[in-house]
């Protein structure tokens, strides 16, 4: 697409500097068209009921309606999986972060018991002898 965009401005028509090239022109008039359009919408003309069953679009209005708790449930199932993702990813960092923490302390713990080994190093403990008297 950047390609496409570079070749095409690389071969069009240049267009002196404060001059608009038609392809300017046509995109603002187009915006302007777009705009003026959605500031003469009335919603209390358009759901008058003679307009709205005689001369109304109303395609859009009834594929929305009937749409939309798919459109609803879509928007619901998507926010919840980013969110739950999102939290997935903070108690993964935490669990490593706790299982880092222990492991230091076991760590520890266990260069302290090694450095206090005697010399021989430990004595099995029996309780009585291993042969009967």
């Amino acid at each position: 697409m950047a390609l496409r965009l570079a070749l095409q401005r690389r071969f069009s028509k240049a267009t002196p500097l404060g001059l608009e090239s038609g392809q300017a022109k046509a995109l603002k008039e187009s915006v302007a068209g777009v705009t003026n359009t959605v500031k003469g919408f009335s919603f209390s003309a358009f759901f008058e009921e003679k307009h709205f069953w005689q001369k109304a679009n109303v395609g859009p209005f009834f594929i929305l309606l009937f749409f939309t708790p798919s459109i609803y449930r879509s928007f619901k199932d998507w926010y919840w999986t980013r969110q739950l993702r999102k939290l997935s990813t903070e108690e993964i960092i935490s669990d490593r972060y706790e299982w880092l923490k222990l492991n230091m302390l076991k760590d520890e713990v266990e260069a302290e018991l090694l450095a206090h080994i005697p010399q021989g190093g430990i004595k099995p403990l029996e309780l009585g002898p291993a042969l009967p008297p």
